[in-house]
């Protein structure tokens, strides 16, 4: 066990980030966080009061990750459609929920009251809003009502996308997110604009 001198509450997150996509949040302990980080056992306890404090910020972090890149979809020089757009951001939704499947069950998991943190509501807002504002360039003039039914079709959409594909992940046999991604990307294009005209 090692003397920290660093930032230990950024050490600690990025331990329950590791352990969260090895073993599934679950899985996860103030013991062994402190395990990975290699600090005390009570070291945890100074910076989180409880485990689902620590799987709020986790969860954070994930949201906050999959907003960033929703948000690098989008801004490649040559994107200049609105449905270009809404294909890159359901591209990088899809990739992110596939290569980080624990993290992600627990971004959607009803374990977290996001309503008791803060922080986390917001981070989880903050990439719906990509959402919204993508949305509302394709439907110039939408009314918020059809908007907020249109945002949320699509994001349950990508969701059980995300589930439906998760499934054709194999690691005994070797298939991995890559692989998962590569059976709809040719024809993503096509399901996404067809799913704009219902």
């Amino acid at each position: 066990m090692k003397y920290h001198h660093g930032n230990l509450k950024e050490e600690l997150i990025s331990s329950a980030c590791i352990i969260c996509e090895a073993n599934g949040h679950d899985h996860m302990s103030l013991r062994s966080i402190a395990k990975e980080a290699n600090v005390s056992q009570t070291a945890p306890y100074r910076h989180f009061k409880t485990k689902d404090s620590l799987l709020a910020e986790v969860s954070k972090r994930g949201f906050e990750e999959l907003t960033d890149r929703m948000k690098l979809a989008i801004s490649k020089g040559n994107i200049k459609s609105a449905n270009d757009k809404f294909l890159e951001m359901g591209l990088a939704y899809l990739e992110f929920g596939l290569e980080k499947r624990k993290t992600y069950d627990l971004m959607h998991s009803p374990i977290i009251d996001k309503v008791q943190f803060p922080e986390l509501l917001n981070a989880a807002q903050g990439a719906f809003d990509e959402l919204v504002q993508i949305l509302k360039e394709l439907y110039p003039g939408i009314s918020e009502d059809a908007l907020g039914k249109k945002c949320i079709k699509f994001w349950a959409m990508m969701h059980g996308l995300v589930g439906l594909l998760d499934m054709k992940i194999d690691p005994d046999v070797g298939s991995n997110a890559g692989d998962a991604m590569s059976i709809v990307k040719e024809d993503f294009r096509s399901f996404l604009v067809e799913s704009l005209e219902f």
